[in-house]
């Protein structure tokens, strides 16, 4: 079981788009089941290739979330921050996990191991709707970036992914105001497809517009 000792840490998790509507009963489980643990930076949450081990909720630290390509390069698919659920596609697939995800500094996680996550779908089945969900809305995700990498300008490209990598910080939670991504532009440029100077370029074109403030590995969204 979960220790409350870390109840500012849960309503984090319970903010979470994904983990906010469901039914109370199903909330309960997860909380009861599921255990926090600890990795300090470096350290694999999930590594690809890997069987299903579990879901996680991000719940203090920061995740990176990583893809091989050729030659062994990594590609940074999105960076994860409190709030953040991850881990469904070898849960509910059975598949081997697609990518890797690692602590990008010390990082406390809720951990609903696959044992478990197969008792409360086994005692309710409808449940196992409410977990897909996550995996829909990742879908979902992915194929409006792909649509609109194809049909908008490379400005307005830039700016629907940076609201979209705040919305995944933050559990897909959507933005109702100005919100801060923590991350350097080289990561950034790694995460897009672009070159550091592209980047560069479109990120000052949108801070002369005011719609951006670029600190030290920080963009901050401001319209």
């Amino acid at each position: 079981m979960a220790s409350s000792d870390y109840s500012q840490e849960f309503e984090q998790l319970s903010l979470s788009h994904w983990f906010r509507p469901l039914p109370e009963a199903l909330k309960t489980q997860i909380l009861q089941r599921s255990a926090v643990r600890s990795f300090r930076k470096g350290e694999f949450l999930i590594r690809e290739g890997a069987p299903p081990r579990g879901l996680y909720g991000l719940m203090h630290g920061r995740t990176r979330h990583v893809r091989s390509v050729s030659d062994g390069d990594e590609v940074l698919v999105h960076v994860g921050e409190p709030g953040i659920w991850f881990g469904e596609f070898p849960l509910l697939s059975g598949q081997p996990s697609v990518g890797s995800v690692i602590a990008d500094a010390a990082v406390r996680a809720l951990f609903l191991p696959v044992g478990e996550f197969q008792r409360i779908v086994e005692g309710e089945p409808r449940y196992y709707r409410e977990f897909n969900r996550l995996l829909w809305e990742r879908y979902a995700l992915l194929f409006r970036f792909m649509a609109e990498a194809q049909g908008l300008a490379p400005e307005a490209w830039l700016r629907s992914r940076l609201i979209g990598v705040a919305e995944v910080q933050r559990g897909e939670r959507p933005l109702l105001g100005p919100a801060t991504i923590t991350m350097s532009q080289s990561e950034l440029a790694n995460m897009i497809g672009m070159s550091r100077q592209t980047l560069n370029m479109l990120l000052a074109r949108l801070q002369e517009r005011g719609m951006v403030e670029v600190g030290y590995r920080t963009i901050r969204l401001l319209s």
